[in-house]
């Protein structure tokens, strides 16, 4: 019995820790036809797939949060993926936003615009520069290109934050603002 449940346990740890792979797992431009098979195995719910806009959604964790997973395809092959963990609290949210923030700059380096570290002066000059101060102090952005990831928080709701994760996303609004 202790045997059973050490495996059971070490499974639950491996499903957990593969879950937080999901940005290094699943790349852009890989086949949309894996998506569904490996979330599968990350122990995600399948939620919705639109073959027609080519974006499928499932529900599972990453990083221990229950998150939403988005990813949207052209042609067959990936073109952008999102991972949305909601309402949770300020505090939680600006945690999680500070852990994902240090696993991302191990892969992709040191961002070139952090919002969540804005020191006075680096707001006033933007702020001068009539850049949206609301937006760029809740943005981590390590590149300008599409394919480069991004970490926003947003306020959805009365004291409930959403983190959002992305690759392949439009870096439009960070351009425009900073």
């Amino acid at each position: 019995m202790k045997i059973f449940v050490l495996v059971l346990f070490s499974l639950l740890i491996v499903e957990h820790t593969h879950a937080e792979q999901r940005l290094w797992d699943i790349r852009l431009g890989d086949p949309c036809d894996n998506i569904a098979e490996t979330e599968s195995q990350l122990g995600s719910l399948k939620l919705s797939i639109d073959t027609e806009e080519g974006v499928s959604k499932y529900s599972g964790t990453h990083d221990g949060m229950n998150a939403i997973i988005v990813y949207r395809c052209v042609k067959g092959l990936l073109v952008e993926q999102k991972i949305i963990v909601a309402g949770i609290s300020l505090d939680e949210a600006n945690q999680f936003a500070n852990e994902q923030q240090i696993k991302l700059a191990e892969r992709f380096g040191d961002p070139i615009h952090n919002g969540l570290d804005l020191g006075f002066w680096e707001k006033l000059i933007f702020g001068f520069m009539g850049a949206d101060l609301d937006y760029l102090t809740r943005v981590i952005v390590w590149g300008r290109a599409k394919h480069d990831a991004m970490l926003l928080i947003n306020d959805v709701g009365t004291n409930l934050w959403q983190i959002t994760i992305s690759q392949g996303s439009s870096k439009t609004e960070y351009i425009l603002n900073s």
